[in-house]
């Protein structure tokens, strides 16, 4: 008993919500990470390369027009706004709930605790959906580049997940290291690609027209446009998750937060602009339309060469890697969290005596992952159609639900908590945030099939966001019988 109070999260002054520093046996998470650091890790959660083949060009497909460069800097503004509630409260909600303990801090333990599942489902199919996803792609890549000509992909799946289970347990800087790299090779090869295509001067020379607000919204379907880019900054919210790890939290986790955004949207813009000059601003539609997820490879065979082409191919698997990693070290610490606040069993919060990291959260983690890869490999599902679509859905979703609901938990609590805020800070920033978000949302659920890709993924997907949520508040109800049972 006295060991759970210890644990427990506290309530300091002005209502402040405090996490306790220690874990079981009074070990620290190891406060080792800079700005640059945690800019690293939620920017590969963002997958750059991944979103460049893969979702960019939907936004400039679907959107109709050739203004992706310029829905990306809607989307950055758009971002940022949602930023400057979520860091100011990132100051006040002391641990690495992120979503999860903001929501409660604002809206109440069971709205909070249904966020809390509703992120802990959608972060860890992730990180199936990635684990599973990189098998084929690895499959592939072995046949391309090797004598191995069939290689199952549950094979390399496992190898995948083997090399997450070992460094999701090991001391984050080195998770931080690996990532940084792969981090750095995406960003040389779609910033390389960029250049290149403006040394030529793309397919009718450079202009400056994507840029321009009123081709933006005079045609097509900006609002299309705009969602798609929303997507592709998917994992820039991870920053507070670190905040306990993090040398200075009070300034870190804002920097590393606005950092992510203006960097992420940067890169997508320059790209977005290069990859409709590369294919013509009046014909880059019809180009996209015919081979979606081709687009990148063709422009960077055209433009480089088939060499470049075959190496994005190749950093390609790293960026889907560190995704995973990125995602698989956010789900430890939402676990920690979790059950320092009595949602899941004590012991998943432990710390590792010596890495100073959630192990214990980790193993969890890997056994569900080998688990359920074990159980799509059995039932001879499809790892791209039937496995990635749908999971990867449901981040996309629930991220932009709990964007919204954590807009929704600063109105409340920085007025009622922080009377030094600013109305900007607590009232404006907040409900233009909010307002935004839900437009989004409301966006993305209209268009679900194309997201998910199927009528049977958008089941999975609606179907996961309610049950989520649900055992979130059923969990709450048991939690607080039991504290009133035991008085824990």
């Amino acid at each position: 008993m006295m060991e759970n109070r210890e644990l427990a999260p506290q309530v300091g002054d002005q209502g402040v919500v405090l996490e306790p520093e220690s874990g079981h046996h009074g070990h620290a998470l190891k406060r080792s990470l800079g700005t640059w650091s945690i800019v690293f890790m939620v920017l590969a959660a963002a997958a750059p390369l991944t979103a460049t083949t893969g979702v960019l060009p939907l936004s400039i497909l679907f959107s109709a027009n050739s203004s992706a460069p310029f829905y990306f800097i809607v989307a950055v503004a758009m971002l940022a706004l949602f930023s400057v509630a979520y860091t100011a409260m990132s100051r006040s909600v002391e641990n690495a709930g992120a979503f999860y303990s903001y929501i409660e801090a604002g809206l109440g333990r069971t709205i909070g605790h249904a966020a809390a599942m509703l992120a802990l489902g959608a972060y860890s199919l992730t990180v199936l959906a990635l684990t599973t996803y990189a098998g084929p792609f690895a499959s592939q890549l072995a046949a391309t580049f090797t004598p191995v000509d069939d290689s199952p992909w549950w094979l390399w799946s496992l190898i995948c997940w083997a090399v997450l289970m070992f460094l999701g347990y090991r001391d984050i800087e080195l998770s931080s290291k690996v990532l940084s790299v792969l981090l750095v090779l995406e960003a040389a090869v779609v910033g390389l690609l960029g250049v290149a295509i403006l040394v030529q001067g793309g397919a009718d020379g450079v202009s400056l027209s994507p840029l321009s607000p009123t081709q933006a919204f005079d045609h097509g379907s900006p609002a299309t446009g705009i969602m798609w880019a929303a997507l592709c900054f998917i994992g820039f919210e991870a920053t507070a998750v670190f905040r306990q790890e993090a040398r200075d939290p009070e300034r870190t986790i804002p920097r590393a937060t606005y950092f992510a955004i203006l960097l992420i949207g940067g890169l997508y813009a320059f790209t977005a602009f290069a990859i409709v000059l590369g294919a013509g601003t009046e014909d880059v539609v019809a180009t996209i339309g015919s081979d979606p997820t081709g687009i990148v490879f063709a422009l960077a065979n055209e433009y480089v060469g088939s060499w470049f082409a075959d190496l994005i191919n190749v950093l390609l698997m790293g960026s889907i890697f560190a995704c995973a990693l990125s995602f698989h070290n956010v789900v430890n610490r939402y676990q920690m969290t979790m059950s320092r606040g009595g949602l899941l069993p004590r012991h998943v919060g432990q710390i590792h005596h010596k890495h100073r990291v959630p192990s214990a959260a980790s193993s969890v983690l890997s056994g569900v992952v080998l688990t359920a890869l074990v159980v799509v490999a059995i039932l001879d599902l499809d790892p791209a159609t039937e496995v990635f679509a749908p999971l990867i859905g449901i981040l996309g979703f629930a991220v932009l639900t709990l964007m919204s609901l954590a807009s929704l938990s600063a109105i409340f609590f920085l007025r009622r908590q922080q009377a030094g805020s600013s109305f900007f800070t607590s009232i404006i920033a907040p409900i233009g945030a909010l307002i935004a978000l839900v437009w989004v949302l409301f966006l993305s659920f209209s268009n679900i099939d194309v997201i998910t890709g199927s009528n049977t993924g958008s089941t999975i997907v609606i179907s996961l966001m309610v049950a989520f949520p649900v055992i979130g508040v059923i969990a709450s109800w048991v939690v607080a019988r039991r504290k009133a049972t035991f008085g824990e």
